[in-house]
């Protein structure tokens, strides 16, 4: 299955030459979570604070499907 992947912030410098929220497709084995995909760009999961699927908050563990939008965002902080 084949998945666009949008990577935010400091998340970037996992896929080389990504930019900020611009998309890029992945290729995954049917029946992936999305712990699956963090694992294929090698990001730790630590570092992946919220997670959206088609623009709904999701965890790790939730499933995959083709055609699927996945946002993945750091920790943030401010004051």
């Amino acid at each position: 299955m084949r998945v666009t992947v949008k990577l935010f912030a400091t998340l970037v410098r996992f896929n080389e030459g990504s930019q900020s929220g611009k998309p890029f497709e992945v290729d995954l084995p049917d029946g992936s979570h999305v712990k699956d995909l963090i694992d294929l760009l090698k990001i730790p999961p630590q570092e992946t604070h919220v997670i959206f699927v088609n623009n709904i908050i999701e965890e790790h563990d939730s499933n995959l499907k083709d055609g699927d939008v996945v946002g993945l965002f750091p920790p943030v902080g401010g004051g």
